[in-house]
C-alpha cells in the first residue's frame, strides 16, 4: 500500500502519538520511531523489574554458564541505572572465577567509552551519565563487554538510550565479545507485525550475536 507523503512539520510528531503502520509512522524519522520503541520498552522493563525480583541472580547463572568456555580475561560490566537488569551478582561470580572486572567511563561526549578496573568495595564516583570507578583506577582493555539494552528484536538488533556510546565503542573494539543484557520482556514481541517485532535500524546500527536475559542465553548468528 502506498503512503501519501506528509508535510515536513508532521514528521516531528510526538512519538507517543504515533500509530505503528500508519502514514505518520512511515513518514517519521528513524529517531522518532526509535523514541516510540524506547517508550514502550521502558514500560515493559518496569513491569519485569517489579514482577521478577530474582532476575539478577538468574542472569548471573546464565552468564557464568555461557562464559564457562571462554578464556578468562577482563569483563566490562555496568552500574545499573533505574530499572536496568543488575549485572553485579554476575560480575561477583565471574570475579571469583578469576575474571578482572571493569566499568565504563564517559571521558568525552560523542566519544567511545573507556574502561577502568573495578572490584566490589572500590571507591566509585557519580558522573554525569553513570556511576564510574575512580579516575585513578587503571584503564582496562576488556575482552568481553556487557551492553545494557532498552530493547532487542529477533535479529539481535539492540536499542539503547540514544547516546551512541556503545555503538562508537563496539565499532572500535571488533575483537571484544559484546553481550547484550536485558530482561526477556524487553524483547520485541515476535508475534506482532513487523513494525512492532523489528526495531528501526540506521546505517550505524549493528546487531549483537549474543543477548543474555534472566531466562537464558539467546544467540543470533550474524553474516560474516
Amino acid at each position: 500500500m502506498a503512503f501519501s507523503p506528509l508535510p515536513a512539520h508532521a514528521r516531528g510528531l510526538d512519538p507517543a502519538l504515533l500509530t505503528p503502520g500508519s502514514a505518520a509512522w512511515h513518514a517519521a524519522s528513524i529517531e522518532t520511531r526509535k523514541a516510540w520503541h524506547r517508550r514502550r520498552a521502558r514500560e515493559r522493563r518496569k513491569l519485569a523489574a517489579r514482577e521478577q525480583p530474582g532476575s539478577a541472580q538468574m542472569l548471573a547463572l546464565h552468564l557464568e554458564q555461557f562464559l564457562a568456555d571462554q578464556p578468562v580475561g577482563c569483563i566490562a560490566g555496568y552500574w545499573p541505572q533505574g530499572m536496568e537488569l543488575d549485572p553485579r551478582p554476575a560480575l561477583e561470580r565471574l570475579s571469583q572465577r578469576g575474571w578482572t572486572l571493569a566499568l565504563p567511563v564517559v571521558e568525552e561526549m560523542n566519544k567511545p567509552l573507556a574502561f577502568r578496573r573495578w572490584q566490589a568495595g572500590d571507591t566509585l564516583v557519580h558522573a554525569m551519565f553513570s556511576t564510574e570507578p575512580s579516575p585513578v583506577a587503571p584503564l582496562c582493555d576488556p575482552t568481553v563487554i556487557l551492553v545494557p539494552l532498552l530493547a532487542f528484536d529477533r535479529l539481535g538488533q539492540r536499542l539503547g538510550q540514544g547516546g551512541g556510546f556503545y555503538d562508537r565503542t563496539l565499532a572500535l573494539r571488533p575483537g571484544a565479545l559484546a553481550i547484550g543484557v536485558a530482561f526477556a520482556a524487553q524483547g520485541c514481541p515476535a508475534e506482532e507485525e513487523e513494525t512492532l517485532s523489528l526495531l528501526p535500524v540506521g546505517p550505524y546500527d549493528k546487531p549483537l550475536s549474543v543477548i543474555v536475559t534472566e531466562r537464558g542465553c539467546r544467540q543470533f548468528p550474524q553474516e560474516s
